[in-house]
């Protein structure tokens, strides 16, 4: 019998409460499903002990701080600045791999940020970022055109990042390829009707492809818990080795060697 390929889930949010009864099951259930890594992706600064905690009791999982885009209209000016500020400061006290996540959401515009400030928010981790020599973490929805018009703006990333989630067209991919980021494919690509992320998990270079979970949101097709986790990102991987007619293992392999090289870890 073979062994369970390798699988890295690149972008989980395993400290919500939503995992507070059974965290530990949970974690079993993604080792024994062959996930050797899960990334922690930052929401609310308020987060950032939690999961710094979670990722030092486990050596699989690797913590993020940021600011999510989705908090900003709940932050006043002053708790965002504070809060930018101490990303780097924060970055090391919780030895970060990445920091994030952050972006561009046209739902969060509709909230009254704008986009232009959600750029700023953006560029702050993005310095942060640059200065810890660490990769971006970003969460792009409804907004890729005004997204990459800012992001070109400043040219590449120098320590790379993903835009997680991804649900732009496969026409843009070679566009954040060439800032340097990685694109990385969650639940929507395993639904039946999933044309537009197939097609644009086909187009990603080999080298940059990741898979994810998003867990707990993004529960997949035919779950039988609205609650998503981290072992289901063998379904992720399947589904988009099959949009790219490669082999599971296949995928599994480059795509964990992806996570690893992007997070410079072992």
């Amino acid at each position: 019998m073979s062994a369970t390929p390798a699988l890295f889930d690149t972008h989980c949010h395993l400290d919500f409460v939503a995992f507070d009864a059974d965290r530990d099951l949970v974690l079993e259930r993604a080792r024994a499903a062959g996930v050797v890594g899960m990334v922690v992706a930052a929401v609310h600064p308020r987060d950032w002990s939690r999961i710094g905690a979670l990722a030092a009791a486990h050596d699989d999982v690797y913590a993020v701080v940021g600011v999510h885009t989705e908090v900003l209209p709940g932050l006043t000016a002053v708790e965002l600045d504070e809060s930018l500020g101490a990303l780097v400061a924060e970055a090391g006290v919780h030895r970060a791999v990445a920091i994030g996540e952050t972006g561009f959401d046209s739902r969060v515009a509709a909230e009254g940020v704008s986009l232009e400030t959600q750029g700023k928010a953006v560029d702050a981790h993005r310095e942060a970022a640059r200065a810890l020599g660490l990769p971006v973490i970003l969460h792009i929805v409804g907004a890729h055109g005004p997204a990459l018009d800012h992001l070109e703006r400043s040219g590449p990333f120098p320590h790379g990042g993903v835009v997680h989630s991804y649900s732009g067209s496969a026409e843009l991919v070679d566009r954040y390829v060439a800032l340097n980021l990685h694109i990385g494919f969650a639940g929507s690509v395993v639904r039946p009707n999933a044309r537009k992320p197939r097609a644009a998990a086909a187009r990603v270079p080999a080298d940059r492809l990741l898979v994810e979970t998003d867990a707990p949101d993004q529960p997949l097709h035919g779950a039988t818990s609205s609650r998503n986790e981290p072992s289901e990102v063998a379904r992720v991987a399947q589904a988009v080795a099959a949009a790219r007619g490669e082999t599971f293992e296949t995928v599994s392999r480059f795509t964990t060697e992806n996570a690893r090289v992007l997070y410079r870890l072992p």
